[in-house]
């Protein structure tokens, strides 16, 4: 990992790997930023190229500054880097607390396949690509005949994703939750829309009575997906849900120790850089693939890596893991140290 600090503005960027054909993650703003605890967004982004036999690496951007200062900051940062962002050797988008006005000075030499950023009824396109492949992984952990019954945590734009692929399956979303609280019912995808629509978070209060967050752990359902933040689901989590499977579907959402339990209990496991691989898919396919096609190598992606990774003895998580540093060993001198785990 190489963390360059930045000369005209306060911040840094983090490059993941050497000698990389290109560096692509977020940008993100917050006086208190610390790169150390972004080195596992970049490592997530890193082992979905892995997996998918790109020689490109994960990267991030952190500005360290007061958002009324983030205009300046912006157009220091497209000034001073200006080089990497004009040849795409860095690649960038809104993480936290920006959005791409805020950074339009860097976006606008970014020729990725703009149809990921496409308007789907609330949702973009890029969640919806994550949605397909994260509920693929549940499909086929789960096994479902006739119904099944899934748990989203950390309820969000991609958790709406997910809720409509699910019922496009023939499954049911009957518990979500978020920093808020944990609620329980038969919730049709339009439902938890308007609710997201119109209370974010909070929309765990419009759906039913709320309970504790780590209720969404309980082992009543046929998949969990987990996405709120890093580490999301702890030691405790894995415990509780038993040997229910488990699908990340943000950077580094299960824990070292999560995972171990769940590896303890038989617990399926779809790894984020695995059901989040969508969108790495989409940024560099041809502008005139049509949305169906993109959605359909997503999902024919992620079955056979599944297919692939799924029945190893160390469990789907590190199969995927292995499977991406054996592409790393390929142009690496080194692994990089740690993997994708929060």
């Amino acid at each position: 990992v190489e963390i360059k600090q930045l000369e005209s503005t306060q911040g840094f960027v983090i490059y993941d790997l050497p000698g990389a054909d290109a560096y692509v993650g977020p940008s993100r703003l917050g006086a208190k930023l610390v790169p150390g605890n972004a080195e596992t967004l970049v490592r997530h982004q890193t082992y979905m190229f892995a997996l998918t036999g790109q020689r490109k690496s994960g990267a991030t951007i952190g500005l360290k500054v007061d958002p009324k200062e983030v205009e300046a900051a912006v157009a220091s940062l497209a000034s001073e880097l200006a080089e990497e962002f004009v040849s795409q050797r860095l690649l960038t988008s809104p993480g936290l607390r920006l959005d791409r006005t805020s950074l339009e000075p860097v976006l606008r030499h970014d020729n990725r396949n703009p149809v990921t950023r496409e308007d789907r009824d609330g949702v973009t396109f890029d969640r919806e690509l994550v949605a397909v492949g994260a509920t693929t992984c549940a499909s086929y952990f789960a096994k479902p005949s006739n119904g099944w019954r899934v748990a989203i945590e950390g309820f969000d734009e991609t958790g709406l994703a997910i809720a409509r692929e699910v019922e496009a399956s023939g499954g049911e979303v009957v518990k979500v939750s978020t920093a808020k609280g944990c609620v329980a019912g038969d919730f049709d995808s339009s439902t938890l829309a308007d609710a997201w629509m119109d209370a974010g978070p909070g929309c765990v209060e419009n759906l039913g009575p709320a309970g504790k967050p780590w209720e969404i752990w309980k082992a009543d359902v046929d998949a969990i997906f987990v996405g709120s933040k890093p580490g999301a689901m702890s030691g405790e989590g894995a415990a509780t849900a038993g040997s229910t499977p488990i699908i990340a579907t943000s950077a580094a959402a299960i824990s070292s120790k999560a995972l171990a339990i769940l590896r303890r209990n038989s617990a399926p496991v779809g790894a984020d850089f695995l059901s989040a691989v969508g969108p790495s898919l989409a940024w560099w396919a041809p502008q005139n693939t049509s949305l169906g096609d993109l959605r359909s190598s997503t999902a024919d992606t992620v079955l056979a890596l599944l297919e692939e990774t799924a029945n190893h003895e160390d469990g789907a998580f590190m199969a995927a893991c292995y499977k991406a540093e054996a592409f790393l060993a390929s142009w690496q001198e080194e692994r990089p140290f740690g993997r994708p785990l929060g």
